[in-house]
């Protein structure tokens, strides 16, 4: 069970997602992660205790956007792996077709029409904690969430925090903020020698604290609510 903290939606120039559409999302995205630990378990092969940490965030960010983009009319994924942001607005038909010619040039460009960018995080351990795959990480984490993005213009910014339960990983958390600006994000890094990872901003603590208190939803659990400080 989820406490919907905040049902304020996401508003677009020409449309708003609700917070039960967040909601659905998340719980569908959610059953999809079971159902792919409880198979590859079955094979005598946990996926979710193999992968890394950072590939994993991605692929639950990316099982989030996917079921957003089925359950909200008018958002669509963004057809580019590179392109900003991951879901973008297609509410109007000169919304749809400006789409199909985005998509038909894999741009990396950012969609004119804007949208919402999606970004997850796990937290990042306490020095000196020991933490493997598949072990909860509430309360061995950092209070501060970092969210990562590609560049520091990156705003209607949807933070997801995931946890493991049970040996899988569960969307536990979802923030919104559409008040970000470039000087909430780190200096962009850029990746060193043949590093396969991609240049990347950090969200810094002003930033933080507009998620934090831009927060939506969150699992009925007194754990989680008094980490975020929710707990009434």
């Amino acid at each position: 069970m989820y406490r919907i903290i905040n049902s304020s939606p996401i508003r677009l120039s020409h449309m708003a997602v609700s917070m039960e559409q967040v909601l659905e999302a998340i719980e569908s995205a959610n059953h999809k992660l079971k159902a792919i630990s409880d198979y590859t378990k079955e094979l005598s092969l946990d996926i979710f205790r193999i992968l890394d940490l950072r590939t994993l965030s991605g692929a639950v960010g990316e099982t989030f956007v996917g079921e957003m983009s089925r359950i909200v009319p008018g958002l669509m994924k963004n057809p580019s792996l590179d392109g900003y942001p991951d879901l973008v607005q297609c509410a109007v038909p000169e919304m749809a077709a400006y789409f199909e010619e985005y998509a038909s040039r894999d741009s990396k460009e950012a969609f004119l029409f804007g949208g919402i960018e999606v970004k997850n995080t796990f937290g990042y351990k306490k020095t000196g904690e020991d933490l493997l795959n598949g072990e909860p990480r509430i309360g061995r984490i950092n209070r501060r969430l970092e969210w990562k993005a590609h560049h520091q213009k990156t705003n209607h910014l949807l933070g997801l925090y995931t946890d493991y339960r049970e040996g899988y990983p569960v969307i536990i958390a979802a923030f919104f903020s559409d008040s970000l600006t470039p000087q909430d994000w780190s200096v962009r890094a850029e990746p060193k020698g043949d590093s396969a990872m991609t240049s990347f901003s950090t969200l810094q603590i002003s930033g933080f604290k507009k998620m934090l208190s831009g927060i939506r939803i969150c699992l009925e659990d007194p754990v989680y609510l008094q980490f975020f400080h929710q707990e009434g």
